[in-house]
This record gives C-alpha cells, structure tokens and sequence, in this order.
C-alpha cells in the first residue's frame, strides 16, 4: 500500500509505502471503520526514521497535511493528519488521520423544519452549502421526508440524521487527477445487509467463543405507559384496549398487562413437578415508551415482551483469522462441539497493510438451523468457482413456503431458503419471483426420534427432537410420533436420543394452514452422504416381483416383493434393475437383513448402512422382526453410520407393503414326485461361533472364539488334529473397532492417527511421562506430562508440535500453564523464549531470535580515501549479529576540530543515541592522540595534534538491518 503525503495545497511531500520500498516505510498501520460511526474513517501511520531523516518527517506527516491513498476495493481516500506523536529517542513518528469528511465537524447548521417534503439529496446539499461537497452517488433519486430540527448542530452530524431518516448509509468519495483532489463528493446508498457467505469455523478461523447469559432484564408479562396526552395527567394505558393474538400465545388482560403464556410456563415461580406448566406467578415489568395511541403503544409493548422474554444471550468470538468483510454483511459462526450455530452482523473492521490482518468486530447474533451452515458452505463453493471475469452477487432470502411468502432477510422462524448465486447487482431483490424455482426446505418434518447432530469431541451426540400439537401451547394433542393433521410443530436439541414428553420444552411454532393440501411425490432422490470430492450423494430405491427386478419394476409403487437400492451422484432414479441390489420384502423366506447396505465412504471416513425392519403396524410396534418379513405388512428403514440394525421401532420409517389377506384357494391336486436328490457331502467345512472348543471337528473346520461372544479375538482352523492360528483373505473388511493388532506391510490412509501412552520411560531422564502422539491433518503432535518413577504427574506438561509452517515446543511450569521454555522454528527463523518471572497472566519472558543471517560475519573496506582534513584514509567494516567493529587509519592533513570525515556505511551505524568514541594512538609522535566519535550521521575526529599518522578500532552495538551488498564469510 502506498499513502502519499501532501500539503494544503496538495504538493506531494513523500511517499511512505508499507513494502519498505523508497525512503519512507510504514512499519505499522491502522484502518478502521464502524457502522455506528459512518461515514467517518479512522486511519493510524507509524513511520521510523533516521536522524538525518528527523526533519524531513516533521515536515512531510506534520499536523493538517493530507494523507492520500486508494483502497483494495478502488475507493480513493482523502485524510487530514489530526494528530502527530514524534519520538526522537526511538525514532518513531505517528500520525493519526481523520476522514476529510471531518471537515464538516467545522460548520454549524440551525434548527429547521422542512415546508415540504424533501429528497435526501436536497437535505444534504442545504446542509454542506458553501462545503465544496457536492452529491456523488445517489440510490435515493426520488425517496422524500417531510423533516425537522429542534437544535443546532454541525454539518456532519445533521447530515447523519437526514440518513438515518431515510435509511441510507452515507460515505465521502475523492477524484483524483493525479495526486490532485478535484473533486469532493458524498455518495448515498442503500444498507447492504447481504450474506457474506463466509463462515467461521471453532479450531480453525476462531481461537474462543466466550458464551455470557442472563436474566437481569426478563419478563413474561408488561405494564405499558405511553405519552400523557394533551390536557390530561396521566399517560396512556392498555386497560380498555381490545385486542387478540391470532397464534395464542400473548394475552391482553383487563388490567392493561400484555402476558406471554408460553415463556410463564418455563419461568413461573409456581414451576414444580407437581404443577409442570403454570399460568400464573409472572415476571411482572412496568415500562414507559413514546406511544401516543394505544395501538401503537400495544406494538410497542409486543415488541418488548417478545425481546425479554427470554434469556439474554451474548457472544464473545475471537478470530484468528479474517478475511476482509464489508461493514452489516452477515457472517456465520459454527463450533460444532457445542451444536453452535450462529449468524452475526460485522460492526467495525480494522484493516492493517504493513501487518497483514484484518479484526472483524461481530454483533446481532442470530441462531442458525445446522443444515442451513451446510447449504451456505456449499454455495461459497459455488460462488467460489464463478469466472472472477463477470462480477456476480450472491442474493439469499427466507420466506415460510416454497412460493416465497412472507420473504424476509433473516433466517429466523422460516422454514425455506432461497440462494440466487450469480445476479448481477449488489443490492438483493426483495419480489419474491425473482427467487422463483430456488427455494429449498431448510427445516422439515421430522421422525419421532431426534437426529443426530455432528459428533462433539466429548463424545457426546447432540439430538434435535420434533413433537407435534393442535395448539400453541402444545398441550393440545401433543405427540411425539408424527405431525399428521396437527397444526403446530415444537423443536429443541440437547444431548438425550429420547424425546421429551412435556411440551413446555419445545418452542412451538404453527406450520400448517387449514386446508392445506398434500403435495405430489417427486421425482428426486434422497440426497446422500456428502462425497470427498464435494458432490452430492443421492440413495435410489425401486420395487420389483422378482429377485432379477425385471418383473412388474417400478420407482414409485412399493407393492411388490423385492426392494432395491444403490446410490450414485445423480438425482434421478436409474430405471434399469440391473443398477439396483434387490431383497425380499414380501414372502415366506424373507432374505437376512441383520447387517446394513454399506454406502459410500464420505468425507469423514464414516460409512453409512441402511436398514430395514417388518411389522404389522404403522408404528412398527406390533410383531416387530429384524430377520422374518413372513407375512409383515409394513417395512421400515432408516441409515445411520452404525452396522448394527437397531432394535427400536421408533427410529425407522414405516409404509405399508402387504395388503389385507384373500381368501383361501381350493385344494389343488396332487403333485407327482419329485426325483432323487443327491446325497449330501459330510465333508463341507463347518464354522463354529462358541467360547469352548468343538467336540469332534473335522478337517477344515473353523473355530471363532473370544472371551464373550459379542467379540471375537481369535479364528482357527482344524487340520486333522488340532487347531492352528488361521488368516482372513478379504480385499476390504468394514470393521468399527480392532484392539490388539498388528499391522504388517500395512498402508494407512486417514487423516487422524492417536496413539495415546501411559507412564512410559523418556529416555535418558529416568522419569515418566502420559500423554498422546497425534496426526490430524497436516500437524503432527505430541504432548504429554512428567511424572515421577511412580507414575505420579508433578503439574508439568509439555507439548511438541510439527506443522507446515515449522515446529513449535515448550514445558511448563508445575502450574501446568505458565510456559517455562519455549522454542519455535518457523520459515528459516529460530525463536527462543524463557520464563523470567511470575506465573500465568503475570509471567514476564525474554524472547531471542536466530536466522541465516545471525551466523554469518559481514565485512567492507573502504580505502585511499581522502577529505581536507586526512588523507590516506582506510576504513575496515566487519559485522556479526548486532556486534559492529571499525577499523580506521589516517593520515593527518589539518589540526582542525571536530570534522567530519566520512559517512557511517548503512547497517554498522550504532544503536545507542550516544556516539560510540574511543581515543586513537598516534603512530608518528610519542604522546599524540585523535578522538575518534562514530555515529548515524558518520564519522568525526577531534585531533590534538595536525600532523602524523593515527590508527585504531572501535567496536559497538547495531540495530541496523543487515547489509545487503558486502562480503559475507562464513
């Protein structure tokens, strides 16, 4: 980035660059704005200097000069220097800037109101008149406001207000010919409140979520006041006013208060187990707004209850690692660890060029649905791989069906999302048939049981849990086990598989209308686990009379005998039986269904199994079979990750595959007989599955045996006389769990590899230590604990870690934080870091670095020199590290004083403001000496004498940068 520097006049002073390159270098920088304080920008410079340069800042970064410089989004900046900290001992000059903008701080504006109304850009020109700033772009053509202003105020405060009046979002723009401003102008736009698509990921781009709740401002029940009317004393009131809740849930009593029936369940102080859903004992508030009729106070009053009805919830989230996001988009915030799944709004960015970072300040935290953070990452992706020749915008609404009703930016209450990836403006459309065909079910209808979330690392599975009701409250046929014609549906997560039944734990929400009709099957797929190469997984099922799936084949009518299943990537249904494996699901000697289909390995490294279950209910509870579909009528399924069918009826889906029995057929006649079967082979090997050895085995018999019968640790074969160790040949075994194995001539394809240890001996230490080696992705760990000869763990831990950027390994205090000694290695540079004092937050530490150049010597000699004052002069230059020796020789031409007679090379000039001095022997008259005094602004002598030969050296310490074109001895 480039920042150049001018005068009032708009002279260019210098150009300070935050690559190092030319005379200035901006080693430090600061970019930030807000939402809650545009237009305004606030950018902060540090520039070093040398001594000689000492002048040449203050005049060039001094008080009122401009700062100019173009953004990475083509913006151009004019800023005004208003303030200015120089540092002479370190040689550092700051300057903080202001938007030019600011200027407008400078005038003052009157009381007003407007004699009709007015457009926005009529508002602003009337208060910058006379400014130099003129109206650049402008959404708000024709938008008008009939306004006014009680007090004076400055220019840039009221054209603020006008802004917020109209909902527009101001920013100050500059034209540049050259490095000139010709041109001043302020643009007005609409908010965009668009999604980033950007999501944030715990462990990844975040470093903490810090989570604060309470319930210092909640109700469940308001008193409202509003304005006191002209000629009366007292302000107005609900009491009287009529008025009723179309869900239910909120109640206007005749004494003025507005009660939420459903939060006072959950927050009475009447809640026991003997009175699980009360009505009474309410959180009570009184509260005054600026209503002038009640029916606008009553919407004030709603809005307020429906604000603090609830627990107040908070968000810290530190970012590791942020991109640059334009101010109010959304982001999205996911730690799946704690099923956390938020949308926020950026509220301030800082950006730094010289630091390469970018500080992201996140607010308005919304709950997000899981499988919306999926759909978003899966169009960043898309958005990703647009040509980046054409300039597409992402649209994104939600709305409560698939037509697009009640559309809204916010995901909050509605059950659809909508994604338009590539339209051609910034600003999304809010008519709901541009967004037609792209709808899709964000949240659906679910089974009895909750769905398992993603896998915490506690090990614990998060569940989201559905019920259904005829009422708000969910007290009216409330039921776990499916939601036909119930008119409301109740959702929560916590980490219990079981659904609860009391409704008070469910947040109810109506989701069918009176007359609502059941929809036509489609023709899509179910959608699949998702593979590793970013597509889409899609499972297929057909139905067929015969085994082959040629006879009586169909996707969509399920009366038939055989089932079949595969999966691919494609939505549609192959209608060829050959694609399809095929099971019985009706007749006599239905086929063994104890073990799942195996899908498709997914990014995870997880296979999924489908399975399949008969009863002779629609809820699977009666004549429920795993193994026997016999005479069943109905089939379940479901697909998990586990290889075990479960037992409980509960988790699978059910439909009716048999109809009602027919009547019995006359007795047919008698059949011939049949032919001769073949004797049977007494010699077929037999595998035995039993915890004692078999009696009387023959040759080629195998043997499975284990301490129990749920694990196998051991298979044999008889060989006529006794039983040996035998193997198993298979290309590819789906096992979950191996326990005492060894792997010869193995390859290991996973992405994660534990191997933990217990009390083993370090080498060399004679004490022990616990802990875990681990590979996750591309970082290899080890940490663990020392621990004395028993086994007993002193508080000590350490930590080992190699990763692409290097290796980084320390131990610790015995307080098991405090990082005793550190050391990292990292793209060529060695840092070495020791605890000096003080534990925790008040440990103080020495910290060193090394690099290539650290280890060399660099060496310079300038000879034959001459000034008016020496001749013959010789300087030698050597350098390792930041230790500095000079060498020098001369000859004496003049006795005068204090002259200087050379320029200190860059890179040897010493640290310490105070010259580096030492007295130089003469070589030609006994007694003779010349100061010698070396600087950053170069070398001096005081002689004593004007004649002779002097010699000497002078060793001192640098904080120069190395170098870069002398000798380097190794």
């Amino acid at each position: 980035m480039e920042y150049y520097f001018s005068d009032r006049k708009f002279n260019i002073m210098g150009v300070a660059r935050t690559t190092g390159k030319g005379e200035w270098l901006v080693s430090a920088d600061s970019e930030v704005k807000a939402t809650d304080d545009r237009p305004a920008i606030a950018l902060t410079l540090t520039i070093p200097f040398k001594t000689e340069q000492e002048q040449a800042i203050d005049e060039m970064a001094a008080e009122n000069n401009f700062v100019l410089y173009q953004d990475e989004e083509g913006n151009g900046h004019q800023m005004v220097i208003a303030s200015v900290t120089h540092d002479t001992l370190a040689h550092i000059h700051t300057v903080v800037c202001t938007d030019a903008g600011n200027d407008l701080m400078n005038e003052v504006v009157g009381a007003y109101t407007a004699d009709k109304a007015y457009t926005i850009a009529d508002y602003i020109t009337r208060f910058t008149n006379d400014s130099g700033w003129e109206i650049g772009i402008n959404e708000f053509p024709t938008d008008v406001r009939t306004l006014n202003w009680t007090d004076e105020d400055t220019s840039l405060s009221r054209i603020k207000s006008v802004a917020k009046d109209f909902d527009a979002v101001l920013s100050f723009g500059f034209v540049f010919v050259g490095t000139t401003a010709v041109k001043r102008v302020i643009n007005i736009r609409h908010e965009e409140t668009s999604d980033s698509l950007i999501s944030f990921e715990m462990n990844k781009d975040i470093n903490n979520i810090v989570k604060t709740v309470d319930i210092y401002d909640m109700e469940t029940s308001v008193k409202a006041y509003g304005a006191t009317p002209d000629g009366s004393n007292d302000p107005i009131n609900l009491i009287g006013y009529s008025w009723t809740d179309p869900t239910g849930q909120f109640v206007l009593d005749q004494y003025g208060f507005l009660h939420d029936t459903i939060a006072v369940q959950k927050y009475s102080r009447l809640l026991s187990n003997d009175n699980p859903n009360p009505t009474q004992s309410d959180w009570n508030r009184v509260k005054t707004f600026e209503s002038t009729t009640q029916a606008t106070l009553l919407q004030a009053a709603l809005a307020d209850l429906k604000k603090y009805n609830h627990p107040n919830v908070n968000y810290e989230v530190d970012l590791s690692n942020a991109p640059y996001v334009p101010l109010n988009q959304t982001v999205h915030i996911v730690d799946e660890n704690q099923n956390l799944f938020l949308s926020a709004k950026v509220l301030s960015v800082e950006r730094s060029r010289a630091g390469h970072y970018t500080k992201l300040t996140l607010g308005d935290y919304a709950n997000e649905q899981p499988n919306l953070y999926s759909a978003l990452k899966d169009m960043a992706v898309k958005i990703e791989n647009i040509p980046k020749a054409i300039q597409f915008y992402p649209w994104i609404r939600y709305a409560d069906d698939d037509k697009g009703t009640n559309m809204s930016a916010f995901p909050s209450g509605k059950k659809y999302m909508a994604i338009v990836p590539n339209a051609k403006s910034s600003v999304p459309s809010d008519n709901p048939a541009d967004y037609a065909g792209q709808w899709a079910l964000i949240q659906g209808k679910d089974g009895a049981d909750g769905v398992p979330g993603a896998k915490g690392a506690d090990g614990r599975t998060s569940y989201f849990h559905t019920a259904w009701a005829n009422d708000v409250s969910g007290q009216s046929g409330f039921t776990v086990s499916g939601g036909d014609g119930k008119k409301y549906i109740g959702t929560y997560s916590d980490f219990t598989l079981a659904d609860s039944t009391n409704p008070a734990d469910y947040n109810w929400a109506l989701f069918k209308g009176e007359d609502g009709d059941v929809g036509p099957k489609g023709d899509q797929g179910l959608p699949g686990a998702k593979g590793a190469d970013g597509r889409t997984a899609y499972a297929h099922f057909a139905y067929a009379n015969s085994q082959d799936g040629n006879t009586d084949f169909s996707t969509t009518d399920s009366n038939r005998k055989y089932i079949g299943f595969y999966s691919d990537f494609t939505s549609g249904d192959s209608t060829n039986p050959s694609y399809y494996n095929w099971s019985l699901i009706k007749g006599a000697d239905g086929a063994d269904g104890k073990d799942g289909v195996p899908g498709k390995t997914g990014a995870d490294g997880k296979t999924p199994y489908f399975h399949i279950a008969y009863a002779d209910s629609s809820d699977g509870k009666t004549n429920f079979s795993l193994d026997t579909p016999g005479s069943r009528k109905y089939i379940g399924s479901y697909t998990d990750f586990t290889q075990a069918d479960s037992t409980n009826p509960a988790v699978y889906s059910w439909q009716l595959v048999q109809g009602p029995k027919g009547d019995t057929g006359p007795q047919g006649p008698q059949g011939p007989q049949g032919v001769q079967g073949t004797p049977g082979s007494k010699d077929v090997p037999f595998p035995y599955v039993q915890l004692d050895a078999p009696a009387n085995p023959k040759k080629g018999d195998t043997w499975w045996h284990g301490t129990s019968l749920k694990d196998a640790t051991a298979v044999q074969r008889y060989d006529g006389s006794k039983w040996v160790d035998d193997a198993i040949a298979q290309a590819v075994l789906y096992i979950k769990e191996l326990n005492s194995i060894i792997l010869n001539s193995a390859e290991i394809n996973s992405p994660n590899i534990n191997v933990p240890f217990q009390h083993v001996s370090i080498a060399g230490s004679g004490i022990l230590s616990s802990g875990s080696l681990t590979l996750n992705g591309a970082s290899y760990v080890i940490s663990g604990n020392i621990e004395d000869t028993n086994g007993n763990p002193n508080g000590q831990n350490y930590h080992t870690e190699v990763n692409p950027d290097g290796l980084l390994s320390y131990i610790t205090q015995t307080d098991g934080i405090t990082q005793m000694h550190t050391s990292r290695i990292s793209m060529g540079v060695l840092e070495l870091t020791d605890l000096v004092s003080g534990l925790g937050n008040s440990a103080k530490y020495i910290t060193s670095t090394f690099n290539a150049r650290d280890a060399v010597d660099y060496y310079h000699k300038d000879s034959g020199l001459e000034t008016n004052d020496v001749s013959g002069l010789n300087i030698s230059y050597s350098r390792k590290g930041p230790n500095v020796t000079i060498g020098i020789s001369f000859q004496m031409k003049t006795g005068n004083g204090w002259v200087k007679i050379a320029n200190i090379r860059p890179g040897y000039s010493p640290f310490n403001s105070d010259d580096a001095a030492r007295l130089l022997g003469s070589m030609s008259y006994t007694g003779a000496a010349c100061e010698l005094y070396v600087s950053a602004g170069g070398i001096y002598i005081i002689p004593w004498r004007g004649q002779g030969g002097y010699a000497g050296s002078l060793s001192f310490i640098t904080h120069d940068a190395y170098p870069t074109n002398d000798a380097v001895v190794i």
